[in-house]
């Protein structure tokens, strides 16, 4: 047993349980401690007795009453589970002392089972379990399934880490070692198929266990289908996934064309999807622990600061490629499952679909976008109003009508979505399915999800094949769309018209094309596997949203969540430049905050119509390039594109339009729309890791983008701006008003893998409007949102580029607390401190307004920015003292309601040392509280800390401060309420100095000497002044030189005399010549004597009794 030694003595500590491999920071809950001091004293009680002994004792001890009943079998479960050597013993003694059929044990065991901790559980305790588990089935216990049930949850989706993996094995070969106790159970066997069949697609790579899961699955599937029917539609939808695997091609086979010979009861695939799935089933591939996560998030947090937390969730559980079959399960459960009380929907929570739309940003395979738009949508497509709740759609019928404003064509992708699946999932119930599509949406507007979906149809950004699918899906709703005039159509065919460009979204607010769904298409891509089955449902695989893999991360329709919930603060746009000394084309941060959102990067050409790539090579000013455009073309639409072709033919093409006068809107065009359709943007992030690991570029994945940057800094790396880098640049910027990731991406290229900054401000220059720090702002806030791991690698080594436009920046400020941890805090605290990092500057309104900005921010950031800023301006009376006044007196700041910026503004003053600049504020925030006690507790916090760290400089300052403030009693106050509220903490010492302190000083009197030479004194004896002294000083000497020298000779003889005289008539003599030395100085004439001149007191001095006398 752990002990520690304090003073001599021994403590005893309890021992820690052993069911979990926990840190020593962690904590067991109580039921564990609860098992362990239950096994102490098991042990203690059988120690020295013999078996029959034992035996009398543990009948006798369970007999007594039901609570000893429970002590003596939770240390006979704690004893199998973690001492396996004596599993056999315990158990017989647990078949001895059981008296409840083993009903307290399970309950053990379920606690076990269902703790957030079980991917922490020792490997021997988890073989234990199922052990144990088998033993109990073999005595038929009740309530074994209940225990097995929770264990299926605890199999995690898309984990193939060793512990999984082992606990997946021990499920199989349970299942397989009590099959005929697992038939008995028929919500266990559905449980367990549904179970298996998710998690087989994990397992690729480990062949004889999906083997075994497969077979098992299939088995039940085959002897128990009419208890696995209970699973409903998502049954159906795990088959599709699976059905490709040999071992269940001949079962979906079957099903679809034999489904008799696998009941009597079943009538087809059809009466699946009719089935609604239970929660049950869909909550099974959630384990507890994330569960518990989730539902904090949706029950607790704002929508204005919860994507910290689903960060935190992503990073957790969503972080390899192997978990992306896991966001379809989340999908189903928020969807399914989860369905907020009436209390939340109406408060500030952050609704599912906000939430939807935020995990859909970390999406980046198209399979895995593609699949999770249909777990979506899937209840849409066989909705019953009778057997389905309208629960069950509401998130899909808010993304589409809330994306329509800013984003209609996300709007339109998922409009495009319905309308293939409507006819696509299945050709011989497509009838049924769009009856059903329709009859979702018109109960959603009945019962008020939405008022209409005309906002939609009339929109003016919604184009005319998007309203036909409306009309298609909702024709109860929506009205037919007219046939456009044959002229018309023409006339659209040969050019966009002139009024549409105004709908188009501004460049400036949206995100690229790269990040939108190429389901615009007017026909809908093809699956890219087809199974030769009579329905479309079987198809795992399916391209209908061709997402990039960083498209997700730039998801529009988040961004637009975001935006309306407050998330995106409008202050990340760049700010105005205000200041008239503000001469290095840096625009500073303003006080207040302004119209910021008004400026942007602005082009010096207008945003260019959307148009397919075939009509803009039609353009003639690109026939110079002959055929190589469109083989180019070609290349980039091949099924199998060569990569690296395509390089060289980006650099062929770039090299061609520098050197010639091709249109560049025409190219553009060209490019952008390639870009738009392109499947296989660049994984920035992982490249760098293996750019950092010294990886080839040989071994590097680069996309079209890159190799487009990697051309263009042929040309901008030149000093000299010649028409062919312009020209280049010119396209660049194009591109990025066209959509295309190329601001943050040129950025990185530049600083990052050339290490040549100037190539990026060439690029900022071509804009007609803007500065630098503007486009830091957008492009870093894009890489932060996109790859937040990488922004904080290389923040260094862009401010080292840029250093002018870093400090009192809001907008890149904002950028680097938004999604900041605090290993991260640390990292920027020691570059700050190392100087290789500057984020707030010196300019006080910027440091202010970046301030008040934080003020809304969650806790977790402005805990974060009050760090940072401790870094950079602890220390600095000036900033300090600033920063003090903006919060105290300015701001009025409440530390109840602002409880991180009191804390931080704290900490700034208490590691300053006290100043007049200072104190002032305290004092006065301190008296506009009275009523209150905030003022007072805060100002006497200060106090306190500086009265233990800078006494000597506190009362200097207050001594300096109390005289221009006694009159209104203000410092007097003040620091009487400081001394009663914290009379504990100060002692009498403390308290009488700070009261001398503040004690008025006498004025200094002003003494005068008697002008004893004869020379006529004002009555008035006012005091000498300096300038007056030197005056006199230098008439003296004038008549000095006038008059006759003397020799040393004669001086020899005079002066003893002198003295001589002078000590015979010191006492009440009148005599000028007879004033005595005080302290070797001579008292001139006319001059006047203070108490401060020397050291004595002015009482003993015998020229002052002498003046006094003779007054």
């Amino acid at each position: 047993m752990a002990e520690i030694q304090s003073g001599g003595t021994h403590s005893p500590l309890p021992p820690q349980p052993q069911l979990f491999q926990l840190e020593p920071i962690d904590v067991a809950e109580p039921w564990q401690h609860e098992l362990v001091e239950c096994f102490i004293s098991f042990s203690t009680l059988s120690a020295g007795k013999s078996q029959t002994e034992l035996h009398e004792t543990l009948q006798q001890k369970a007999s007594e009453s039901m609570h000893s009943h429970g002590e003596l079998v939770n240390a006979l479960v704690y004893g199998i589970l973690t001492v396996p050597a004596e599993g056999n013993t315990y158990l017989r003694h647990l078949n001895i002392v059981s008296r409840d059929g083993f009903a307290h044990a399970i309950s053990r065991l379920k606690l076990l089972a269902t703790a957030h901790r079980f991917a922490r559980v020792r490997p021997e305790v988890r073989s234990q379990l199922f052990w144990l588990l088998s033993e109990l089935v073999k005595v038929s216990a009740h309530g074994v399934d209940q225990v097995v049930l929770a264990l299926t949850r605890q199999v995690r989706s898309g984990d193939v880490t060793q512990g999984n993996v082992k606990l997946c094995w021990l499920m199989v070969r349970f299942a397989r070692a009590n099959y005929a106790w697992l038939s008995t159970f028929p919500v266990l066997v559905a449980t367990t198929v549904y179970m298996l069949g998710r998690v087989a697609l994990d397992h690729s790579r480990i062949p004889d266990l999906r083997a075994a899961e497969c077979e098992l699955a299939v088995q039940l599937l085959r002897e128990r289908f009419h208890e696995c029917c209970m699973i409903g539609r998502d049954l159906v939808r795990m088959l599709q996934d699976v059905a490709r695997i040999p071992e269940f091609h001949d079962l979906w086979q079957d099903i679809l064309q034999q489904p008799q010979s696998l009941s009597p009861l079943f009538a087809g695939i059809e009466q699946l999807l009719r089935t609604p799935t239970p929660p049950m089933f869909l909550a099974n591939r959630i384990t507890y622990e994330m569960e518990t996560r989730l539902r904090f998030i949706l029950e607790n947090l704002p929508a204005t600061s919860y994507s910290r937390n689903l960060m935190w969730f992503v990073q957790r559980y969503l972080s390899t490629p192997e978990s992306e079959s896991l966001f379809s399960d989340l999908i189903r459960y928020i969807i399914g499952v989860f369905h907020p009380s009436n209390a939340v929907l109406a408060s500030n929570v952050v609704p599912r679909y906000v939430f939807l739309g935020g995990l859909l940003r970390f999406i980046r395979s198209p399979v895995v976008a593609a699949n999770a738009k249909l777990a979506l949508f899937y209840d849409w497509l066989f909705y019953d109003p009778k057997s389905d709740t309208i629960m069950n759609i509401e998130p899909g019928v808010l993304i589409i009508a809330q994306s329509v404003d800013k984003y209609a064509f996300m709007t339109a992708s998922f409009i495009e979505f319905l309308a293939y699946e409507s006819d696509a999932y299945s050709p011989e119930l497509a009838p049924a399915i769009r009856g059903s599509i329709g009859l979702a949406m018109q109960d959603a507007v009945e019962k008020g999800v939405i008022p209409s979906i005309m906002p939609i149809y009339e929109h003016p950004r919604i184009e005319v094949d998007i309203r036909q699918n409306l009309y298609h899906l909702f024709p109860q709703l929506v009205p037919p769309v007219p046939e456009p005039a044959p002229s018309e159509a023409s006339a659209d065919d040969a050019e966009p018209a002139k009024e549409d460009d105004s709908l188009l979204i501004d460049p400036t607010d949206m995100l690229p094309p790269a990040a939108v769904d190429s389901e615009s298409a007017p026909e809908p891509p093809k699956p890219a596997v087809e199974l030769p089955l009579p329905i479309a449902a079987p198809q795992p695989i399916r391209t209908v949203s061709a997402t990039p893999k960083m498209s997700i991360a730039l998801d529009p329709v988040s961004r637009m969540f975001q935006e309306e919930f407050g998330i995106v603060d409008t202050e990340l746009a760049p700010e105005i430049p205000t200041d008239a000394d503000n001469t290095n084309g840096i625009s500073d941060t303003t006080a207040k905050g302004s119209a910021l959102e008004d400026v942007v990067l602005v082009a010096s050409a207008e945003p260019l119509p959307e148009i397919s790539v075939e009509q803009a090579l039609e353009d003639t000013s690109l026939w110079l390039f002959g055929s190589t455009l469109q083989t180019f073309v070609d290349n980039v639409a091949a099924s199998e594109p060569n990569v690296k072709q395509i390089g060289r033919s980006v650099k062929e093409i770039v090299d061609m339009f520098a050197q010639s006068e091709a249109s560049i809107s025409a190219i553009t065009r060209v490019l952008a729309s390639i870009f738009s359709d392109s499947l296989d943007m660049e994984d920035i992030e992982t490249n760098a890791e293996l750019a950092a690991a010294g990886e080839s570029d040989d071994g590097l994945e680069h996309d079209l983008l890159y190799y487009i940057l990697a051309a263009a800094a042929d040309y901008a790396h030149t000093a000299d701006m010649t028409n062919s880098t312009r020209r280049v640049l010119q396209l660049l910027v194009q591109l990025t008003e066209a959509k295309v990731d190329v601001g943050f991406c040129w950025l990185l290229y530049s600083v990052v893998n050339t290490g040549k900054p100037a190539q990026y401000a060439r690029y900022v220059e071509q804009y007609a409007e803007g500065t630098l720090q503007a486009a830091l702002v957008r492009d870093l806030g894009m890489l932060q949102e996109q790859f937040p791991g990488l922004f904080y690698a290389v923040l260094p080594q862009i401010y080292a580029a840029f250093p002018d436009a870093f400090p009192g920046c809001r907008g890149i400020v904002k950028s680097v607390v938004a999604l900041i941890d605090q290993p991260q805090v640390y990292r920027l605290s020691a570059l700050i401190a190392r100087g290789q990092l500057q984020l707030f500057g010196h300019r006080q309104a910027a440091i202010t307004a970046i301030i008040g900005m934080t003020l809304e921010s969650d806790a977790f950031e402005q805990v974060c920015f009050w760090q940072l800023l401790n870094a950079e301006v602890g220390g600095d009376e000036v900033r300090v003292a600033g920063i003090a006044h903006y919060l105290l007196l300015e701001k009025k700041l409440d530390p109840a309601s602002n409880s991180e910026a009191a804390t931080g503004l704290l900490t700034l003053l208490k590691a300053t040392s006290p100043t007049p600049s200072m104190l002032n504020p305290l004092f006065m925030y301190a008296a506009a509280t009275e009523d209150s006690d905030a003022g007072v507790d805060f100002s006497g916090n200060v106090l306190t800390a500086w009265l233990r760290t800078s006494k000597a400089a506190l009362l200097n300052v207050l001594s300096e401060v109390a005289p221009s403030a006694l009159s209104t009693g203000v410092v007097k106050s003040v620091v009487s309420r400081w001394l009663e509220r914290y009379s504990q903490q100060l002692d009498e010492k403390d308290r009488y100095e700070i009261q001398q302190a503040l004690v008025p000083k006498p004025a200094t009197p002003v003494i005068e000497v008697p002008d004893l030479s004869g020379v006529e004194r004002s009555s008035e004896h006012r005091p000498v002044t300096r300038s007056q002294k030197a005056k006199e000083d230098n008439e003296r000497k004038r008549r000095i030189s006038n008059s006759q020298p003397i020799s040393r000779q004669q001086s020899r003889q005079e002066i003893p005399k002198r003295h001589k005289h002078n000590s015979a008539n010191s006492e009440g003599s009148d005599s000028s010549s007879d004033v005595p030395m005080t302290r070797g100085r001579r008292r001139r004439n006319g001059r006047s004597l203070t108490a401060g001149d020397d050291n004595q007191s002015y009482q003993s001095s015998p020229i002052l009794s002498s003046a006094s006398s003779s007054d």
